[in-house]
């Protein structure tokens, strides 16, 4: 694993290369449960568990809470190029497994959660954020906290 920091301040960012393998096939829908070993309902079709709050936020941009592994076979349905991160706290190795596994690149800005409503966040976070979101070969990206209230 690489780690590369996007810009020479601090560490506002942190990218994580976990993978250096492009996917070009997409898994349809079907193999990609059976890749992931997704579980199966009563009637046998293959279920799909979104992270806490899951939304779409625009076309190619989603947001959620903290995906685990139940949530693995649906996140391989969106085709995702980039997830940004959003915590402070080191990426779970299963996670960072699902990522290389899918080619997915990750972008870590560490925000500490607050509880208050007005909390200034450092501008050159914010604008190295909105780079990597408004760079569409990072769609489709997902954006995640821990619970997907707040900061994502």
């Amino acid at each position: 694993m690489k780690l590369e920091n996007s810009h020479d301040t601090d560490d506002m960012c942190k990218t994580i290369e976990v993978a250096s393998v492009v996917v070009v096939d997409h898994l349809s829908p079907a193999k990609a449960l059976v890749a992931a070993g997704d579980e199966l309902d009563r009637d046998g079709e293959e279920l799909f568990t979104p992270p806490l709050n899951f939304a779409m936020v625009e076309n190619g941009i989603f947001r959620s809470g903290f995906p685990d592994t139940a949530n693995f076979a649906f996140l391989q349905t969106l085709g995702l190029r980039s997830i940004i991160y959003l915590c402070p706290e080191p990426y779970p190795e299963a996670n960072n497994e699902f990522l290389k596994s899918n080619g997915i690149k990750l972008f870590q800005f560490g925000i500490e959660g607050y509880k208050e409503p007005f909390v200034n966040i450092p501008e050159d976070t914010i604008r190295e954020a909105l780079k990597v979101v408004l760079d569409v070969r990072n769609h489709p990206l997902l954006i995640h906290c821990k619970r997907g209230k707040v900061c994502a």
